[in-house]
Parts: structure tokens; sequence; C-alpha cells
């Protein structure tokens, strides 16, 4: 029976971090969300409201902009990017038409970027640059749900990130390309997987992963149980679930996510240490 990875504590031990850290901020940081509610989204709204509950747990102001149609989001960005009051900005995506979530991406002011999915704090992950600022010791903002994983793996020492092959089936800009990326920087070997790979590509590549991590939003797909590799590490990102947790519970991997403890609560902590962050550059 493999073990299961605490994110609770994982996220926990990260929002204590905060808390001290914005003792430390000479003025409180504020937290703006934009959400485009034409979408209907109940997923957004879900974790919106957490965003929210967090916030007041730490005593960080948060407002929550609402724009009616996707056409407002430009609109809505540069008078966020532009309120002295606002330190980070989160957009829940998918924002949706007539503009791609990469585009509204790098509408976000790279100051203000507590997901770090501007195409200049994504640069800095390219190049593996850990400090915006050296002599302060400032660090750089990477993406929040990347940065989740990581900091979960590597919160177990029986998880060996150097030198192990791991397997992402999902090549999303806010989740499979930077998560690459970090995990290449740490030492691996990574193959990503997405919605063109022949199933039987994934196949192969899950049984010869010593790390892998799933976040396909499509209810209809499933990982076999049997595939997965003795002893290894198994990250499920996915809101509906990619993989029969009954049955990964009965099988040989060596410690994985439960549904009830899921990864979602280390990507919250993530983005108000990313907030820090961004006060701390200010």
């Amino acid at each position: 029976m493999p073990a299961i990875f605490d994110c609770r504590s994982v996220a926990a031990r990260y929002m204590d971090w905060t808390a001290g850290a914005l003792k430390q901020l000479s003025s409180t940081p504020k937290l703006a969300t934009l959400l485009d509610v034409s979408r209907g989204d109940p997923g957004n709204l879900q974790y919106r409201d957490y965003i929210d509950k967090d916030s007041r747990r730490l005593g960080v102001p948060c407002i929550h902009r609402e724009v009616r149609m996707p056409g407002e989001v430009p609109t809505a960005l540069a008078s966020l990017n532009e309120d002295p009051d606002v330190t980070g900005i989160m957009v829940l995506y998918p924002v949706g038409a007539p503009m791609r979530d990469e585009e509204v991406m790098d509408l976000v002011s790279p100051a203000k970027d507590v997901e770090g999915l501007h195409s200049t704090n994504l640069g800095y992950l390219v190049k593996y640059r850990r400090l915006l600022d050296q002599a302060r010791g400032v660090k750089c903002v990477v993406p929040a749900t990347a940065k989740a994983v990581v900091k979960t793996l590597l919160s177990y020492p029986q998880v060996k990130v150097e030198g192990a092959f791991a397997v992402l089936i999902n090549n999303s800009m806010r989740v499979g390309k930077p998560l690459g990326l970090m995990l290449e920087n740490l030492g691996a070997t990574v193959v990503k997987c997405y919605d063109k790979t022949p199933r039987s590509l994934i196949e192969d590549c899950v049984r010869r992963a010593d790390i892998l991590v799933t976040a396909v939003p499509d209810p209809g797909f499933r990982i076999d149980p049997g595939w997965i590799k003795p002893g290894s590490a198994m990250v499920d990102v996915s809101f509906e679930g990619n993989v029969d947790f009954e049955a990964l519970s009965r099988g040989p991997a060596g410690i994985v996510t439960a549904p009830d403890n899921r990864i979602g609560r280390v990507t919250r902590a993530m983005t108000f240490v990313n907030l820090v962050y961004c006060a701390q550059a200010r």
C-alpha cells in the first residue's frame, strides 16, 4: 500500500512562512482576483472562495473584480495594473474568446503576476534564474501549481528528483510546461504527454516513470493503475481525478496523492508566497 502525500501539512508549512514574512513587510500587500462570470464556472467560483478564506486567515486584503464579457478583461487588468494599492493579481482561467489565455497572461503586469505566467517570469524559469534582486535576496515568481507540485515532491526524502525519469501528462502553460522546466532544472529527465500522444506511448512512458504527474481536465481520461511503476511517486493534479484512487491505493506505487488531500491546497499557499515576493520586489 503506497504512502500518501500530505498536501495539508505542506500547505500549512508555507502558509506559516507567509504569515511570518508578511510581518516583515513595511505594508500589508493586497491581492486582486479577476473572474469572467459569464462562463458560470463553478470550479472558479469555488477556488475564488478558497482564496478569499486564505486571505482572511492571513489578514491580507483581497478584492474580487468581475467582468460580464471576456472582451472587458483587458480594461479590467489595465485598471488593476495601475492601482498602486494592488500588489498582486490573479486571473481565474480560462477566460475564453476573443483572447487566448496566453495573451491574457501577458496583460498582467509582471510585477503583480502572482501566478508567474507572464512571459517575463516564465523567461526567468527557462534560464533558471532564482533571484530577481540578488542584493536584497528577492526571489523570482514562478507558476504556482507547478511550484506546488515540486515543493510537495521535495518535502518527502523518499522522492528523488535528481536522476528521476519524470512523466507529465499535461502540456499547458499553467502546469505541464513550467513543471517540466522546474524538474529539468532539478536534474530530472522529463517527458510530456498530451492529447496528441498515442495511448500506447502514454502507457509505455507511465510504466517507466519514477515520478508521474497527471493533470488532464477531461473527466473521461483515465490512467490504468496497473501501469504505475513500483515505488514511484504519483501526483494527480486533475480536478476530476485521472486515476482510480481505490485501485491505486492497492497498487505498487511508493507514494501518491489522495482525493481528500489535494495539491490545490499547496497551490493556494504558493500563490500567497508569490504575493510576498511581489511585495518584496516593490
